[in-house]
């Protein structure tokens, strides 16, 4: 399921590597790779005068060739429909990334739950898992609209610093669950 979050102002992400998942292209959320307004390939939206990011957690449950269960949990940005307006700068590309770098968070929230439970079979897992994504996916959008205002959209110089810290910090904490595919028990 895709998750729309558009803004007036535009919505953070990073540069990871495009993938073809379902035939449509999207960057999977990397650390060391950042968005650029080139990622931002949508037709404008002529009434917004910034941007607008589309991203989602995508969630998968498979087996392997042995019969281990596995979730995949990616952080996703989609560049077809993510655009950009006329009045870009830098620092609202870093406000949007951290956007992006939310779901990540989010998507490390989702993957700690899910080695702490155990699963009966795949209709077991993937019920936990769609059960347990409802929940986290609540939670950031609070998180995000919260991040929204409380930095005003990258305005608020000194509470946008301050949540890029928050975000980072919290994303380093959860450095053992970066794995995006998470064998389950």
């Amino acid at each position: 399921m895709r998750f729309y979050f558009f803004i007036l102002l535009l919505v953070s992400c990073t540069n990871a590597s495009f993938k073809q998942d379902d035939g449509e292209k999207v960057i999977v959320w990397q650390k060391d790779h950042k968005l650029s307004w080139n990622d931002y390939q949508g037709k404008p939206q002529h009434r917004f005068a910034a941007a607008s990011t589309v991203y989602s957690m995508y969630r998968h449950i498979y087996k392997d060739a042995e019969g281990n269960l596995y979730a995949s949990i990616k952080a996703y940005f989609y560049p077809m429909d993510s655009w950009k307006g006329r009045y870009l700068d830098d620092a609202l590309l870093a406000h949007e990334q951290k956007h992006f770098d939310i779901v990540e968070l989010y998507a490390r929230k989702l993957r700690k739950q899910l080695m702490e439970i155990k699963v009966r079979n795949e209709e077991d897992a993937q019920q936990k898992l769609d059960s347990l994504h409802k929940i986290i996916d609540d939670e950031m959008d609070a998180y995000q609209d919260r991040y929204d205002k409380e930095s005003d959209y990258s305005m608020a110089h000194d509470e946008q610093a301050a949540w890029i810290k928050e975000i980072d910090a919290a994303i380093n904490s959860l450095a053992a669950y970066q794995n995006t595919e998470v064998k389950l028990k």
